[in-house]
């Protein structure tokens, strides 16, 4: 189910992340917390592929330099690869639960 879910996900991503005009958050810091949600999720989905998806994280906020009304921010390249690494590790934890997998070496 996760795996059907990737591609419209990573679609949507690029496009909230690429768009023109961005909603404001009233809260402060409310984008980087909208940033870490975001890649949290794309971790979570894309765990398994999370070679293929590291770019992604990395690259948004660059290419956000050639689009109108959108700036560079470090800060938000941190909160994309900080939701981003969760999400893979929570994806392996939540994949793992089911099949058994051993965390810890009992030997």
């Amino acid at each position: 189910m996760r795996q059907r879910l990737l591609l419209p996900y990573v679609l949507l991503l690029l496009f909230l992340n690429l768009a023109p005009r961005v909603p404001s958050s009233s809260m402060a810091n409310g984008d980087k917390l909208a940033h870490f949600a975001m890649f949290l999720l794309l971790g979570f989905i894309g765990f398994a592929r999370w070679p293929y998806l590291l770019p992604i994280p990395f690259l948004t906020e660059p290419l956000q330099l050639f689009i109108p009304d959108r700036t560079f921010s470090l800060a938000d390249m941190g909160a994309n690869l900080i939701g981003f690494a969760l999400g893979v590790l929570f994806g392996w934890l939540y994949e793992g639960r089911d099949e058994g997998a051993q965390l810890l070496n009992e030997g």
